[in-house]
Formats: structure tokens, sequence, C-alpha cells
């Protein structure tokens, strides 16, 4: 009994010093990786285009390095990237550290990976995507983390009638644009993307440019008072008017912006299963339809204005699931047709007056396919 009651005593006292003695245990890298609402397939300039986003929260105590990620489909890797092509793809959440690599995550932070799949010509949209994200949080060699396997909605995008008729028309902050696709909004407790594909259509006039005479007057813009057209047949469900017009190309709006008053005077329009088209930044007194309107796509619904957040004349439109002009989700569509004249590659140039001309560029017809960004295009008139 006592040989027996000496063993447990010296167990006892043994057993600290060898859970002590024992190396730390090596946990894996805390990083949390969700994705954002699956992607639907779009045509642009004849190549499948899958947008989507994933979040990336680091959950440890010191700074996390991504270092590359891969994105496989059905049959295999379909993207990688790494260095900086990664970082483009990153957004950190909350103020940025100068200090710092973008594709460095905090520790307690997030970063937002803005994803736009270019597939292979012909190819169909996979049904699922998977993700494998390096990354290591120290200066030894990095560890993968599984990131979520995303499911490929497999419909075809709605085909809409275009929201204007005519010539010179750039589809500004279009296509994987940041200033777009990386405007997030919190309301009511949660973060949407509602303008993910969404345009802002400003028109040249024959000159190639945006304006004549004084830039203040929003007269003076080519696209002010272009009538602005239904895209489906559908129902009018959302409706605001009253908002006065911004002084032309400005920096001051003439009226305080709430979630109220960004969109400036607008209307929605309910297309059926789930879809909205939005239409912002209209001339106050120019709507001519009213709630609970039914319309035909082609049916002149308002004139472009410059009213709400607006910094030029332009037409803000875009395509929701829910009727709301922030408080939703951005989806993808395609235009029946447009003539792509060319591409604007310095939009700022434009902005600021310049004449824009295409050069050497060559017209092209597109059917069923979304413009890439800043393509300069031509839709068939309204009359």
């Amino acid at each position: 009994m006592q040989r027996r009651l000496l063993l447990v005593v010296i167990l006892a006292l043994l057993g600290p010093a060898r859970l002590l003695a024992q190396p730390a245990l090596a946990l894996p890298i805390p990083l949390d990786v969700i994705a954002g609402p699956s992607p639907q397939s779009l045509t642009a300039n004849g190549r499948l285009h899958l947008l989507y986003e994933l979040r990336v929260t680091n959950f440890g105590a010191k700074p996390i390095e991504l270092t590359k990620l891969e994105v496989l489909g059905d049959s295999g890797a379909i993207a990688s990237y790494f260095g900086d092509d990664l970082d483009k793809l990153l957004m950190p959440i909350g103020p940025a550290d100068p200090a710092i690599e973008t594709r460095v995550v905090g520790a307690g932070r997030v970063a937002i990976v803005f994803l736009d799949l270019v597939l292979p010509a012909g190819a169909l949209p996979p049904k699922r995507l998977r993700h494998r994200l390096s990354a290591s949080a120290s200066a030894d060699v990095a560890e993968m983390v599984e990131g979520p396997i995303v499911t490929v909605l497999q419909e075809a995008p709605l085909v809409l009638h275009p929201p204007v008729s005519g010539s010179g028309w750039v589809a500004a902050f279009g296509l994987s644009s940041p200033n777009h696709r990386r405007a997030l909004n919190t309301v009511d407790g949660r973060t949407w993307i509602s303008s993910r594909f969404a345009i802002d259509w400003v028109r040249l006039g024959p000159d190639g440019r945006l304006f004549h005479g004084e830039p203040g007057v929003s007269a003076n813009f080519y696209g002010y008072g272009a009538e602005v057209l239904a895209v489906g047949d559908g129902r009018i469900v959302g409706r605001k008017d009253g908002v006065p017009d911004n002084a032309g190309l400005n920096q001051k709006r003439a009226t305080p912006m709430t979630l109220e008053t960004i969109p400036g005077n607008a209307l929605i329009l309910d297309l059926g299963h789930a879809r909205y088209a939005v239409y912002d930044h209209l001339q106050p007194g120019s709507l001519r339809v009213r709630l609970g309107d039914k319309v035909r796509a082609g049916d002149v619904l308002a004139r472009l204005g410059n009213s709400g957040n607006a910094m030029t004349p332009h037409l803000h439109f875009q395509l929701v699931d829910r009727p709301a002009h922030i408080a939703a989700e951005g989806v993808p569509y395609e235009l029946e047709a447009f003539t792509q004249v060319g591409v604007a590659a310095n939009p700022d140039e434009v902005l600021a007056g310049r004449a824009w001309a295409p050069g050497d560029q060559t017209p092209t017809v597109h059917r069923r396919e979304f413009p890439v960004d800043n393509a300069v295009v031509s839709f068939p008139s309204s009359r």
C-alpha cells in the first residue's frame, strides 16, 4: 500500500513537468473566410465573367500575410493570384495602414477579396468554386487554408433593353470598376453592395466632349435631359421626385446627402422574379410614371438629370434583388444589343472636358453582353 501511494505521489509530481517539457501545440492560422452572394455569370467581350467576394477575418492577435489565392472549378484550377495581383483584389475594412502591405490583415481586422474570374473562350460556368488561401503569421513557410465552396448560379442573366438610346454613351465606372464594385453600404445592421454591376451612363457630344461651354451648368452637358427608358416590361414600385439638380460639374451637392437623398430623383422598376431596375439622379419634374404604373420595354420613364449624389449629369443604373437603392445586392444582367465604338482609356480626361476620339479602334456589335468599363457605345434610337 505504501509503495502504491509513493508511486501516485511521484506521478503527480512528474505529470506537470512532463507537460511543461512538451513543445507548444501548432495551432492553425486563425483565418475565417466566408463568401458573399453566389455569383452568376455574365458575358463581356465574348468571355464569361464571375464576380463575387470573399470576406477574410483575422481572429488572431498578430498580423497575417496573405501570400496566394487559388480558385478551382469543377475540373481544376481557374486562377491563381499572388504578389501585386493579389494586392489589387484586396480592400481592408477600416482605416488603411500605409506602413503595411495591402495583403497583410491586421489582428482582428477584415479584408474583402473582390474577384472577377474571366473564363476561357467557349467555357461554361462551373457549378462550384473552391478556394485555397496561403497565409503566414510569421516569417515561416506559409500554411494553406481551405476556403469556402461557392455555388455558381446556373441561370442565364436577365437580358435588358438599354436604359438610354442613341450614340456617344460611356459606360463609366462599369464592369469591375472599384468606384461601384467596392461601394459597401451598411443599412439596418447589414452590409450590401447594391452597385456591384452599376454603370454611370454619361454622354459625349458630336465633338467628343462631355459638355460645351461652362461646366458648372447642367444643361451644357450633352446627356442632360436625355430620355431614360424602361429596360423591360414591369411595374413601378419606387418613385422619388423633388430633389433639386446640382450645378453641372460640382463638388458641393444642392442638398445634404442622406440615405433618402443620395439617389436623387429616382425610379425602381419591378421586372419580376426578384429583379429590380434602379434609375438614379433623374431630372426633377421629369418623371412620367407613378407608383403602380405598368410599363413596356422602351417606354420613356423620365429624363437624365444631376440630382442626389451626382458630381456631373448622368444616369446611375443598376439591377438589384430587392426594391431598394442601397439595401440590396447588385445582380448581373446583359443588354440586348449595342455597338462598341471604342473604350475611353482615360475617363478623367473626358470629365475634364477634353475631346475623346476612337482613334484606330474598330466598332464592334455586341449582343446579349455587358459593356466593359468605360466602353463608348451606341444604342438603337428609341424613335
